[in-house]
Parts: C-alpha cells; structure tokens; sequence
C-alpha cells in the first residue's frame, strides 16, 4: 500500500473523520450527528482552535484521504478548545445551549488531563475500507515525530472506557494506560456522550 502523508490543507475532507474520532462527544455538544458535522465543516478551514486543518496530517492513497491525526503539544490545549468553543457556541441554536452547557461541564470534570509536557493527540481517525492496513500506526509515528519536533518527551492521547478496538490498538503500539476517569452518574454520562475516558501516554522515541 503505497501511503502517502502530508500536513492537511483547509479543502482536504476531513471533517467526516474528524466527526468519527468523536463521534458521540461532538454529537453531545452540538446536540445532533448533523450539528455537530455541520459546525466541523464550518471551522475546519479556519486556523488557531483545537479543530483547525493547521494541526491534522493526512494520510492519501491514491490521492484519497483515508485517514487523519490531529495533535499539538498540551501546552497550548486550553487556549486552542477555549478557541473552538467560541467559534461554536454563537452558531448553536439558542435551544440547544443548555445541553451543550451540560456537556461542557460534564467534559471539565471528566476529562483526562495529561501532563503539560506532553504532545496531545486529539483526533485519530481511518476509514472504515481501510482500517487494520496500518494507517493508524502510520499516522501514529507521524505523530510522535510531531511530537519531537515540537521538544516533547511524551505524547499523550485518551479514547472512551469502551472503545476496545481504539484501546487495542494503543496498547498494541506501546502506550501505557495513566488514569481512568469514570462518569460519576448516569446524568454525567449522558451528558458527556459515554461513561468515561482512558488517557494514555508513550515515550517519544
């Protein structure tokens, strides 16, 4: 398979896997899959938040974009999401703010927090034709070598309680398991879009 990989471009289609590395999290903040795909594809072109084009890699086959990985160092995570929820929450119908609220909230409380020496990988995504191939892991080297190239010893990277095929495939590249956060209630849970997270994190190297 003759894989290509490269910075992404603000017309590559990406949104589609974006959606799909978060599926149940970006449909609780915007209140539907359609939303939520439709706020994506709005943002995406525009630099300087945590969903922006400026911080994904592609990977083509044949010209095709069949997979996508988004990071940056967790430095700069709190100022890019404050970024991305600025950009979103004025184009939410006023109807829909309150669950997008309590989702927030229940994100805050929920979320890993992987240390600030780290490069955090938000978004890691294959379409469906072309997963076990290797894209993942592909993608995954590229960024550890993003990682490295922004002076960070670690990466660090977190997927829901019961994701297997996502948490198989971390354990399998050589991640290690750093904390487990659990939704408190059921109420939390529905408002975060999942019972909880699973960070990991792996040397750089």
């Amino acid at each position: 398979m003759d894989l290509v990989v490269r910075p992404a471009l603000p017309l590559d289609p990406c949104v589609p896997l974006l959606f799909e590395s978060a599926k149940p999290y970006y449909t609780a903040y915007a209140g539907s899959e359609q939303r939520a795909l439709k706020l994506l594809g709005t943002v995406f072109a525009r630099p300087g938040h945590a969903a922006s084009y400026e911080f994904c890699r592609v990977a083509l086959l044949n010209n095709r974009v069949v997979g996508v990985v988004a990071g940056f160092p967790v430095r700069h995570a709190d100022r890019l999401s404050r970024r991305f929820v600025s950009m979103t929450l004025r184009r939410l119908p006023p109807w829909a703010l309150p669950g997008t609220f309590k989702h927030l909230r229940a994100a805050g409380n929920v979320s890993p927090h992987p240390p600030l020496d780290a490069f955090y990988v938000d978004a890691l995504a294959v379409d469906a034709a072309y997963r076990r191939q290797g894209v993942a892991k592909t993608l995954l080297r590229v960024a550890e070598q993003d990682a490295a190239r922004a002076g960070c010893a670690r990466i660090a990277l977190d997927t829901g309680l019961h994701n297997r095929e996502a948490r198989a495939l971390y354990d399998a590249y050589g991640f290690w398991e750093r904390e487990i956060r659990r939704a408190p209630d059921d109420r939390t849970a529905r408002a975060l879009g999942g019972p909880g997270f699973v960070g990991y994190l792996k040397d750089v190297g």
